[in-house]
């Protein structure tokens, strides 16, 4: 055994003893016991990705968690064995937890991976396939503005013309990636789908080849849509596109690729998650899966872990959403607003690490639709930042007497538990697991 290999048993080894000591006293054992083991030998990566045939990364800003459950489902339906960081812990030290919790050889490895370093992770695991979703401002103060990121990652692919690469064809940021000479699959939808309109925040509406402002046949959030230039930059060619959709409860849509079209359906409201299940059915075709497999696959997948999460409650749905930056918050909201029932709403904003120090990205969130909501009965603020959202909310003109602060996530979760309306709460990253908890254990309770 040389030295190399050493390191990596030792550090190994460490890193799983420490993950059954934190399981055993209950502890989320998600990254620390991969932070440890990177500490030990940093190039812990680059030999487990020996052990894996197949490597796929997934990078973007919103949708990474459920596109890469989404495509450890598919893979594990095919009976493959498939390594993935499923809990969404998308930095170094979450990728090496995954392997350190199920150690192993591997057919596939699926991980989502924090955008802000890609660039570092492309390098050591070297995989075969890369998903790039889309791009938005989330945590400035970590990444800096969208160009510096999606500059970092489009750097990256230099030298690296074996990987295919699974794009957003609807995001101007994405199809900067385009000009790549890697092999390509291109994914969109085909029309406006939803209510998003030129009011919304946009990332960019300006072509980054000439610096002339896009236009625009139709959004269908934020920047995403059907856009042109002058220059001639556009919307790629689709290699796989949604023509057809139809929401009722759950999405019924089909996809068209050449000429043949497949229906499906998949459970999650909001037309990000459309991309979502449209971004994993790309990748399944790009790997040889059949049309008719990933049709049953796609509409039989449930996920859980905050992304529009369901529990029942005093026979009253409890909806957890992980909400992280503007994009994503309007797309919650939209959902919010076409659910005609009454409602109760708990919004929590940490401001930790995980989470980001900046949270002036509320003032981009567009609260002002849901300032006439009659359907809203309530809404709690809580959190480490709770007044900064009491603020955003009385100048979207929420009536103040709806609106109401509890600091302490246990005690406000506990309090909109007891409302008896439909139940909305929305926390962000270092709040969701938290809540979670607490739900779980008050649902276990009433049983």
């Amino acid at each position: 055994m040389n030295l190399r290999n050493f390191r990596f048993y030792i550090a190994f080894f460490v890193g799983r003893f420490t993950y059954y000591v934190m399981r055993l006293f209950r502890l989320d054992a998600t990254t620390f016991p991969g932070k440890l083991a990177l500490n030990i030998y940093p190039d812990f990566l680059r030999e487990i990705k020996e052990k894996i045939k197949t490597r796929i990364l997934v990078t973007g800003t919103n949708g990474k968690t459920t596109t890469n459950n989404l495509i450890y489902f598919i893979l594990s339906k095919k009976n493959f064995k498939v390594l993935s960081n499923l809990e969404g812990a998308n930095l170094k030290s979450g990728i090496a937890t995954s392997f350190i919790k199920n150690p192993g050889e591997y057919d596939f490895a699926s991980f989502e991976v924090d955008e802000g370093i890609f660039p570092f992770v492309l390098n050591e695991i070297d995989p075969q396939y890369v998903l790039i979703n889309n791009f938005f401002r989330d945590q400035l103060d970590r990444y800096g503005e969208i160009d510096t990121t999606v500059d970092k990652i489009l750097n990256a692919f230099s030298e690296k013309e074996q990987i295919t690469l699974i794009l957003n064809a609807d995001d101007p940021f994405v199809v900067r990636f385009a000009d790549l000479p890697n092999r390509k699959y291109f994914y969109g939808i085909s029309k406006k789908i939803g209510s998003s309109d030129s009011k919304e925040i946009k990332e960019s509406v300006y072509c980054p080849k000439c610096g002339r402002r896009l236009n625009y046949e139709f959004f269908n959030y934020a920047q995403i849509g059907r856009f042109f230039c002058e220059c001639g930059f556009k919307n790629p060619s689709y290699d796989f596109y949604i023509d057809e959709t139809e929401f009722k409860d759950r999405w019924f849509f089909s996809i068209k690729e050449k000429e043949e079209k497949v229906s499906l359906s998949f459970n999650f409201p909001g037309v990000y998650n459309l991309y979502n299940a449209l971004s994993a059915y790309s990748l399944g075709r790009a790997l040889g899966v059949s049309k008719e497999e990933l049709s049953s696959f796609i509409s039989d997948f449930y996920f859980k872990l905050g992304r529009l999460e369901k529990f029942i409650y005093k026979d009253l749905e409890r909806i957890l959403v992980l909400v992280k930056n503007p994009a994503g918050y309007n797309q919650v909201l939209d959902t919010i607003k076409r659910d005609a029932s009454e409602k109760v709403l708990l919004l929590i904003l940490n401001d930790n690490i995980a989470d980001g120090r900046d949270v002036s990205w509320i003032w981009d969130v567009d609260f002002e639709k849901i300032k006439d909501e009659e359907s809203i009965k309530k809404i709690i603020c809580s959190g480490k930042r709770a007044e900064d959202l009491l603020v955003r909310l009385k100048y979207a003109e929420i009536p103040l007497e709806k609106i109401q602060i509890i600091n302490n996530i246990e005690s406000a979760v506990l309090n909109i538990l007891g409302y008896s309306y439909k139940t909305y709460i929305l926390p962000t990253y270092t709040a969701l697991f938290k809540t979670r908890k607490i739900i779980l254990r008050e649902t276990k309770n009433e049983t």
